[in-house]
């Protein structure tokens, strides 16, 4: 039986993976478990809602180290012959756990930490306890090369979307905003964090508004960042065109008013944003950081640009908001190779060869 060992719960990149993964498995694996340090979350009822048993470790009362002994006693019991972890914090625990159980541990690097090096150091010098880490890009894979991960325990597995689900669906969002007819609109996913760039889209929204007033940017997601965009958005006169909704719920309704994606990243991994985009048949603008050159075709299925460039990305962003057929044409590119190349079976199934791998020994 598959112990999957993640950080939280709540709705992202990582934790859609681990969903898709734990209920996608196949049945000669058995059924998987989720444990899980910090909390439950929405996506833990989804998980037992599909039948999937989540414990919860309780580590933010009990704290790391107490939740990690609690784990070790589950991996004794022989009740698992596999641990696989996600994110950062679960990585550690897990094999501070799993050390002489025998047990084996294959880890996932979900993004450069280009911001927390202390983490990578942490990663190289507990490499010894996994016996694989997955890593959700090639250019996650040889930055962490780089920086002395051992390469041959490194495994290249790209996360898969629902194309059916990401659907477009029908939906009055821009009536919601109060946006005007005619309004043309770019759509940002994801933390207002540094790491994703927020305010390099608000300077790229400063260049391109006075040039094309019907552009408008919308937001979905919260962050450490939202005050200040908010703040400097009214201060460069665009509150009329910025719009912060807060996390969101409804991302395909957003994807089915909107225009394009924008993600104007300083450092990524392979980012859902732009997967479920592609799935919805919308082009994606995004710096050229970490995965996003190996989901965009630069110039077919969207469009690539120099990170930390508002002028860059404010050309791009006016190229396909002002020429809707070059926008449906590279939006209809993106789904078909997010239905050829990055599917969820196919996800699930480099994962099963990979546990195979290592419980056939």
């Amino acid at each position: 039986m598959i112990l999957y060992l993640i950080s939280e719960l709540d709705v992202g990149g990582a934790e859609k993976s681990l969903f898709h993964l734990a209920t996608g498995l196949d049945a000669r694996f058995g059924r998987p478990a989720v444990a899980c340090l910090w909390g439950r979350g929405r996506l833990g009822q989804w998980l037992q809602d599909a039948g999937i048993e989540v414990i919860h470790l309780h580590g933010h009362r009990v704290g790391l180290l107490a939740a990690a002994f609690h784990l070790r006693k589950m991996l004794k019991s022989g009740r698992f012959t596999l641990l696989h972890t996600f994110l950062f914090h679960a990585n550690i625990a897990g094999r501070l756990a799993a050390a002489g159980t025998g047990v084996p541990v294959i880890s996932s690097i979900r993004v450069t930490e280009t911001d927390r090096p202390f983490r990578v150091t942490i990663d190289r010098l507990t490499s010894r306890r996994v016996v694989a880490e997955t890593c959700v890009a090639e250019a996650v894979r040889q930055w962490s090369i780089q920086h002395g991960l051992p390469a041959d325990k490194l495994v290249t597995i790209p996360n898969g979307i629902d194309c059916p689900a990401c659907q477009p669906s029908p939906a009055r969002i821009k009536d919601d905003l109060g946006l005007p007819d005619g309004a043309r609109l770019a759509l940002f996913i994801g933390r207002l964090h540094r790491q994703k760039g927020p305010d390099v889209l608000l300077q790229a929204a400063r260049i391109l508004c006075p040039q094309m007033p019907n552009a408008h940017f919308v937001l979905a997601g919260d962050g450490p960042l939202e005050g200040s965009i908010r703040r400097h958005a009214e201060r460069y006169g665009l509150a009329g065109h910025f719009h912060l909704l807060g996390r969101r719920d409804d991302v395909p309704a957003l994807l089915a008013v909107a225009d394009l994606l924008v993600l104007p990243s300083r450092w990524e991994g392979m980012p859902n944003a732009v997967l479920e985009a592609m799935a919805a048949g919308r082009p994606a603008v995004a710096a050229n950081v970490g995965g996003c050159p190996e989901l965009i075709i630069d110039g077919q299925t969207g469009l690539l640009v120099p990170p930390e460039n508002p002028d860059a990305l404010a050309e791009a962003i006016r190229r396909l908001l002002s020429d809707a057929t070059l926008a449906a044409r590279m939006g209809q590119a993106a789904r078909r190779r997010a239905e050829q190349e990055f599917s969820i079976e196919k996800m699930v199934r480099r994962n099963e060869e990979l546990y195979d791998r290592f419980l056939k020994r």
